[in-house]
C-alpha cells in the first residue's frame, strides 16, 4: 500500500526524470551536430581549401566520419544503446587528436612522427592564435560527443523509459529532427564551398626583387620552409612527385612559378599528373612574397641547369 508521503515522493521524482531525459536527449542531438560540422568541415578543408590531410588527419577521420553516421542513425532508430557505441569512436578519436596537437606544438614529439609520406603531420594548415589547429577543432567535436554520452548514460542508467522516444523538439519526430540537422549543416558547407570557389580571384603578386642578400629569406630559411610545406609530397630533395624534373619549372618565369603556388593546383586540373590536389600557398598561412622567391629559387638550384 502505497502512502501518501512515497505518492508525494513519485510526484517530486517524475519532474526530475524528465528533466535528464531531456538533458539527455539534447545532448546527444548537440553531439549529432558536433560531429557533422567536424565531419562537413573537414571535407571542405581538403576539397575546397586544397589542404591535403595528413596521416593522423586521416586516423581521426576514420573516427569521426563513421560516428557521425552512428550518431544519425542511433537517434532516428531511438537506439538507447547509442552512447555506447558512440564512446568506442569517440574516445579513440579523442586520443589521436591529442597526439596530433602534441607532434604540432610540442618539439620533443617531432622525433615520433610517423607522417614520412604525403604532408608532414607536424606542419600547421591553420594556427589561430597560436593554439587553435586543425587537430584542436577536431579534439573540440571529440570532446562535445564524450560529453554528451557521458550525461546520456547517466540518464539511460535512472529512467527505466526510452529518453529519445522524442526529438529536441516536441513537434518534429526523431527521424525528421535528424534529417533537419544533417541537411542543414551539409548545405551551409555546400553553399560556403560554392562561394568560395566562385570569388577564387586571380593572385595578386608582387613584382620578383632582383637576386641580391638583401632578400628577405635566406638559403636556409627556404630550405626550412621546402622541408614543412613541400617535402611531404615532393620528397626531401624534390624526389617525390615531379618537381625538381617538371619542365614546368624549367619553362616557367619566376612569378609564373609563385603565381602557381599561391593559388594552388586542384587534383582534377588537367596540368596536375599527380592527382594530389596542391593547396593554396602550399598549406602555409601568412607565406610572403619574399619567402616565396626565395623557395622558387631554392628550387631552381636543386634542380640545376
Amino acid at each position: 500500500m502505497v502512502t501518501a508521503k512515497q505518492e508525494q515522493e513519485m510526484e517530486e521524482l517524475i519532474p526530475a526524470r524528465l528533466s535528464r531525459d531531456a538533458l539527455a536527449r539534447v545532448a546527444l542531438y548537440v553531439a549529432l551536430i558536433a560531429a557533422w560540422v567536424a565531419t562537413c568541415g573537414s571535407l571542405y578543408m581538403s576539397e575546397v581549401l586544397g589542404w591535403i590531410p595528413c596521416l593522423w588527419c586521416w586516423y581521426q577521420r576514420i573516427a569521426m566520419y563513421p560516428l557521425a553516421v552512428i550518431l544519425a542513425a542511433g537517434l532516428a532508430l531511438r537506439d538507447r544503446n547509442l552512447p555506447t557505441y558512440a564512446l568506442s569512436l569517440a574516445v579513440p578519436g579523442a586520443l589521436a587528436s591529442m597526439y596530433h596537437i602534441l607532434l604540432q606544438k610540442v618539439p620533443a614529439f617531432v622525433r615520433f612522427e610517423s607522417c614520412v609520406i604525403g604532408v608532414p603531420c607536424a606542419a600547421d594548415y591553420l594556427n589561430l592564435f597560436g593554439f587553435i589547429t586543425i587537430p584542436m577543432l577536431a579534439l573540440t567535436a571529440f570532446v562535445i560527443v564524450i560529453g554528451a554520452c557521458v550525461i546520456a548514460l547517466g540518464a539511460r542508467e535512472q529512467v527505466g523509459q526510452n529518453y529519445l522516444s522524442q526529438g529536441p523538439v516536441a513537434v518534429l519526430s526523431p527521424t525528421t529532427s535528424v534529417g533537419l540537422i544533417v541537411a542543414a549543416v551539409v548545405a551551409l558547407f555546400a553553399l560556403s564551398g560554392a562561394m568560395v570557389r566562385s570569388r577564387q580571384p586571380a593572385p595578386a603578386i608582387a613584382d620578383v626583387p632582383a637576386a641580391s642578400s638583401s632578400v628577405g629569406a635566406s638559403r636556409e630559411a627556404a630550405a626550412a620552409l621546402y622541408t614543412q610545406a613541400c617535402a611531404g609530397c615532393h620528397g626531401p630533395a624534390g624526389a617525390g612527385m615531379q618537381l625538381i624534373r617538371a619542365e614546368y619549372l624549367r619553362q616557367r618565369s619566376d612569378l609564373e612559378v609563385i603565381a602557381l603556388i599561391r593559388a594552388g593546383r586542384s587534383a582534377t586540373d588537367p596540368e596536375n599528373f599527380s592527382g594530389a590536389a596542391m593547396p593554396a600557398n602550399g598549406g602555409q598561412v601568412g607565406i610572403s612574397d619574399e619567402q616565396l622567391v626565395a623557395l622558387v629559387r631554392y628550387l631552381r638550384e636543386m634542380r640545376g641547369p
